[in-house]
């Protein structure tokens, strides 16, 4: 569910009202007027809302999803739901899903600042320095402290004995307790999404949330997108060094530390307990394990087992790749003239 308290809904809408706006060919009997209240993901939507399914790897959720509304690719139509939902086909499942979203929440910019006339929770104890500023609807609880030049934005939910430190900046977000974000972190930013249409590169709109659980730290400069439907989610106890980027929809596990310099790219799933070298790279839609360790500088292209230690560009297990680079050494010093040094 999107949540009302960062996210204005404009609709409900006919659902030929919404074929018609994005040019998709509705299949089915479903009537042109059965309303269409919201979006949601396949896996959460319920019978009056709107979700996309154009990629293979979705086809379990397809199969179970209860949505009322389907977008799908054409090429994914040979094995419907057996739930039967209205199934909308379209050329570019993404490009008519962003449309769509478009229609239900235009874009509107939101008023970050303190509204004398509007309530904002402030728990017992709550300190803010003078220069921070917290927008209407925010709830602070007890004995957290918000540092300078820091904005909160409008909904924002903070737990009690947080630190929040100068110059963070907080949107749509759900915030435990004992939370840390370090000087210059970024919570809640419109995540990077973009698809080509005939007018050009069209912004996806990103109608989700951060949930930071408890004890969880994110470290300085580092920032974290908000999802584009359902959430990012950083789990208990996880720790995020400096300079590392979430991408929106990304689930970070229990107890996992993610080291400076990572770059995490969207829908990625890493497990519980797992520890993320610096300066990763991990590709999108990625399912890293729990117990796995990712060795600094490695670029993860595919799936990673749980417990497995892996290493290089593209990673591998450990072993191989020490294998490998023991083998390039092997060759490079037998190619070398004899009496040559490393200089020459």
């Amino acid at each position: 569910m999107i949540d009302p308290r960062f996210f204005s809904n404009a609709g409900p809408f006919a659902l030929g009202e919404i074929v018609d706006r994005i040019g998709g060919r509705l299949i089915g009997d479903r009537p042109r007027d059965m309303i269409v209240t919201d979006l949601a993901v396949l896996e959460e939507a319920t019978e009056s809302e709107l979700c996309m399914f154009g990629d293979g790897r979705y086809r379990p959720a397809f199969e179970n999803t209860r949505a009322g509304v389907v977008l799908v690719n054409a090429d994914l139509l040979r094995d419907p739901a057996p739930r039967a939902p209205a199934l909308v086909a379209v050329v570019n499942t993404r490009l008519a899903f962003a449309q769509a979203a478009l229609m239900f929440y235009p874009s509107t910019p939101h008023a970050i600042g303190f509204d004398q006339s509007t309530e904002i929770s402030l728990g017992l104890g709550c300190r803010a320095h003078p220069s921070a500023i917290i927008g209407k609807g925010a709830e602070i609880g007890a004995r957290t402290s918000i540092g300078a030049n820091s904005i909160i934005g409008p909904g924002v939910v903070i737990g009690e004995d947080c630190i929040i430190g100068p110059n963070v900046t907080v949107s749509h977000a759900i915030i435990g307790d004992r939370v840390h974000l370090y000087p210059g972190a970024v919570i809640g930013v419109h995540g990077f999404g973009f698809v080509p249409s005939p007018g050009g590169l069209l912004r996806v709109p990103q109608l989700g949330r951060v949930l930071l659980a408890d004890d969880v730290e994110v470290g300085v400069n580092s920032v974290i997108d908000r999802g584009a439907i359902g959430d990012t989610v950083i789990s208990r106890g996880a720790v995020i060094d400096n300079q590392v980027q979430v991408g929106h929809n990304c689930r970070i596990g229990q107890f996992t530390v993610v080291a400076g310099r990572a770059g995490i790219a969207g829908s990625v799933e890493i497990g519980d307990g797992v520890l993320v070298g610096g300066a990763v790279g991990i590709g999108d839609h990625i399912k890293v394990g729990s117990g796995a360790k990712l060795a600094g500088g490695s670029g993860v292209t595919r799936d990673v087992p749980p417990g497995a230690t892996v290493a290089g560009y593209p990673a591998i297990p450990v072993r191989d790749w020490h294998r490998q680079a023991a083998g390039l050494s092997r060759m490079f010093s037998r190619d070398k003239p004899a009496g040559a040094t490393d200089a020459e």
